[in-house]
């Protein structure tokens, strides 16, 4: 016997009560006082709550307050408050789609996390934001900077052709139609850049967290083979966004430069041409910006002279030469390649301090006492003759007295023993103030005739680098004062105190390994005991590494807060200017001063791509700070100084942009390099930990990798942070930061750049007293919310990562 279905009536909804007058002004007297955007729901919870109307009229008056249009906008369900506060926001990436958030830009602003269904939001898209009683939220979209991405390819279906970005941190496909790529590209092969397409330069239909954001583009270009070391450098500038083409007009503008110096460009200018000045550099260097000469003083200490290349001599402000090394703001090296700041015809010729030819320099001329202490300086235009081009290893070789490096030397040597005595008391005084000097390891590529990996290995570093270097500081400090007794604007080189909450942190780590360290967070104070746990750790690289990643970075700013750990009360970067827009901004504030007339910089180009890229957003910076209309006019310093602020911006975020570019490539060559030996066993040690599992740092060579928390036994292991050691009660053992490992290379994922291993045994297992023992289970993490290396954004101060160093860290 069948049942009937029953058919339910419509609901009809009940009639709104009526509202008084009186009660309508009231509510709108109460939410204008809000002074921040509220939803309807919100509205009527506040209504019922802080009026005490019944449920019923609170929904009758935001019924009658929406028809009169109180408060209302283009948005539906929001009363939208006159008086909000408002910024910008800017989608912020991440490795998958529900861990995308917006950040504001704003100085005490927090992640916004997007809602589980909304359009298809992309990283660098920039929204208004708005203050709601709830916090910040999603208001209009603004733009869309990033138009084109670097794709590899991912499916082809009828007549379209599906790509996806390469960036990790952009879940992103494109749809580009099959008849648009040419004939000869390798999809499987090739990473090739797309750009949106009008109707995808807006945010589109909602999606959800299950589906990647799918995107129309067209096909612009190859950008370069993948899994190929010169095609992967391609790709990371793309990727990256490091401009590699100069633009027609500066290259016509470097053309018209002559070849040599001329004799008008010698007036007012101090003639050197008789000092024997020397540039020291590494091997492989092309460009030299920085020569030095070094004079005993007879009662006692140094005259020494650090003489720069006048870049701003050739680079004026307003041409296309300034315009695009500002958009660079600073070179890349790459291990087999260099984007550099300026045209070749600059950067390796006119500009740079060859030996046996004249050149235009800026001359720093400081006296240093037996102590190693500035006494007194000058600055001043200069033209000087190099008599050597030498290397740090035939330095060195000559001050160790072996025969080839005298030989190679020559009368140079005299010169270089001056230098290497200033240094020692340089050393000295560095030692005394207080400043951090790590051990740190640089790794680079050893290639072979045919352009191939043959191994790693680490970088020397010695007393040649560091006279250099020491040399560069006393130059670098006291061009930073002199701007500073001017009372005029330019860019520092500042670094903050670190963080209190990250040297508790350190205090429990180091108290683990039982080194006792005071973290008082007064400067100098902080700053010796920092230095002398340093000293007492040099032998333990993964204690210097958790020391570094105590750090803040530093960064450029026209607000000078000095440089914590350099131990100076001002820094700024003179040394460079060939390679480091700020060192020629420096240069010109210098100018400026010498000739009694204030330099005022431009930002050259529209930078609104930069200010929404992810390097400035981590700054601060703010997309539509020239847009927003000051409250009050600004004074003519205040206008000066935001253009300074915005210049810091451009620099910091392009030097940290080359940073992740040439990190990102050496980590692609260590991956191609290991690929082939998956299954062999490595000496390995432990230099870092998360609870996904151990990072790995192999003996043999500079290379770093990862051993899941699965892969350490067949036990349940617990991660201690604060210790950074690894426990398993099951089979009563440990695993602690610096353990020497034997392990085995499982697996070298070249996409990802990832390298896992497996332990094999610890050379220095630890036996666990106490505790239970038994099977508790094993323990599963997602590898990918662990996508990163214990290196990984450490430097405080990276002032020269990828070159041969101005200082060391």
């Amino acid at each position: 016997m069948s049942k009937k279905k029953s058919r339910t009536k419509a609901q009809v909804p009940a009639p709104l009560p009526e509202v008084t007058a009186e009660d309508i002004q009231k509510a709108k007297a109460f939410l204008a006082g809000l002074r921040e955007d509220v939803s309807y729901t919100q509205a009527k919870k506040k209504l019922k709550r802080e009026l005490g109307f019944a449920s019923e009229v609170a929904n009758a008056l935001i019924v009658r307050l929406n028809e009169e249009g109180f408060e209302k906008g283009d948005e539906k369900n929001w009363f939208l408050n006159p008086e909000a506060e408002t910024t910008t926001g800017v989608v912020q990436g991440a490795r998958t789609l529900d861990k995308m958030t917006v950040m504001p830009q704003c100085d005490a602003g927090e992640e916004i996390p997007l809602p589980a269904y909304r359009p298809n939001y992309i990283p660098g898209d920039v929204f208004e934001l708005r203050r709601s009683i709830s916090g910040w939220r999603l208001s209009k979209f603004i733009r869309r900077p990033q138009k084109r991405w670097v794709c590899q390819f991912l499916a082809k279906s009828g007549e379209y052709v599906y790509l996806k970005a390469v960036s990790a941190f952009a879940p992103l496909e494109f749809t580009v139609p099959a008849s648009e790529i040419p004939p000869g590209v390798n999809l499987k092969k090739d990473a090739v850049e797309v750009e949106l397409l009008p109707d995808s330069e807006t945010p589109g239909e909602a999606v959800n967290y299950e589906e990647r954001v799918e995107l129309n583009a067209r096909f612009v270009k190859v950008v370069g083979a993948m899994n190929d070391p010169l095609g992967e450098m391609a790709i990371a500038s793309a990727q990256f966004g490091v401009p590699i083409e100069f633009s027609p007009e500066t290259l016509e503008e470097a053309k018209k430069l002559p070849d040599v110096v001329d004799r008008r460009s010698l007036q007012n200018r101090v003639d050197l041409t008789d000092l024997p000045f020397v540039t020291i550099d590494g091997e492989d260097a092309r460009d030299f910006d920085d020569a030095v000469y070094c004079a005993d003083l007879p009662g006692g200490g140094w005259r020494l002279l650090v003489a720069i290349s006048d870049v701003s001599r050739y680079v004026k402000p307003g041409t296309s030469l300034d315009r695009d090394a500002q958009i660079r703001a600073t070179s890349v090296y790459f291990p087999a390649s260099v984007v550099p700041m300026l045209p070749e015809k600059l950067s390796n010729g006119l500009c740079s301090l060859n030996p046996g030819v004249d050149r235009l320099v800026m001359v720093c001329d400081a006296i240093v006492s037996p102590e190693g202490r500035t006494m007194a300086y000058q600055f001043y235009p200069g033209v000087i003759h190099s008599h050597a081009r030498l290397t740090y290893n035939v330095v060195w070789s000559a001050l160790q007295k072996e025969p080839a490096g005298l030989e190679a030397i020559g009368e140079r040597l005299p010169e270089i023993e001056r230098l290497h005595a200033l240094f020692k008391a340089l050393k000295a005084e560095r030692i005394a103030r207080g400043a951090l000097d790590f051990e740190t390891e640089e790794s680079q590529a050893v290639f072979n005739g045919k352009g191939q990996i043959e191994s790693f290995s680490v970088r020397e570093h010695n007393d040649a680098h560091r006279m250099i270097e020491e040399a560069m500081l006393v130059a670098n400090v006291s061009a930073a004062k002199f701007v500073l007794e001017k009372k005029q604007l330019t860019l520092f080189r500042v670094h903050d105190k670190p963080d209190p909450k990250k040297l508790q942190e350190l205090k429990s780590l180091l108290a683990s390994f039982g080194i006792a360290f005071k973290s008082s967070n007064e400067r100098e104070t902080l700053a010796h005991a920092l230095s002398k746990v340093i000293e007492e750790t040099k032998d333990r690289p993964y204690i210097q590494s958790a020391i570094l990643r105590t750090m803040q970075r530093a960064c450029y700013q026209p607000d000078n807060i000095g440089h914590f750990g350099l131990q100076f009360d001002a820094y700024a970067h003179f040394t460079s200017p060939i390679r480091r827009y700020p060192d020629l901004l420096l240069h010109r504030t210098i100018k400026g001063i010498l000739s009694h007339r204030a330099y005022v910089p431009v930002v050259e180009f529209d930078d609104a791509e930069v200010m929404s890229g992810y390097h400035a957003r981590k700054l601060g910076a703010r997309p539509d700070e020239k847009a927003a209309a000051p409250a009050k006019p600004l004074s003519r310093t205040e206008a000066r100084k935001r253009v300074w602020s915005r210049l810091g911006i451009i620099c910091s975020s392009a030097e940290r942009r080359a940073d992740d570019a040439t990190r990102d490539v050496m980590k692609y060559l260590k991956c191609e390099f290991l690929r082939s030996k998956v299954g062999r066993k490595f000496n390995a040690v432990v230099t870092g930990m998360c609870p996904a599992g151990v990072f790995i740092t192999l003996e043999a060579m500079p290379i770093e990798g990862f051993i899941h928390i699965s892969e350490l036994g067949w036990g349940y292991y617990e991660y201690d942070e604060n210790a950074k050691k690894m426990t398993s009660y099951d089979e009563m053992t440990e695993v602690r930061l610096g353990d020497r490992l034997s392990v085995r290379l499982n697996s070298v994922e070249l996409e990802e750049r990832r390298i896992n291993f497996s332990l094999v045994s610890s050379y220095s297992r630890h036996t666990v007293k106490g505790g239970k023992r038994g099977s508790r289970g094993r323990r599963r993490f997602n590898y990918d919310g662990f996508g990163f290396f214990p290196e990984d954004d450490v430097d405080f101060d990276d002032d020269d990562d990828f070159v041969d160093e101005d200082v060391p860290f």
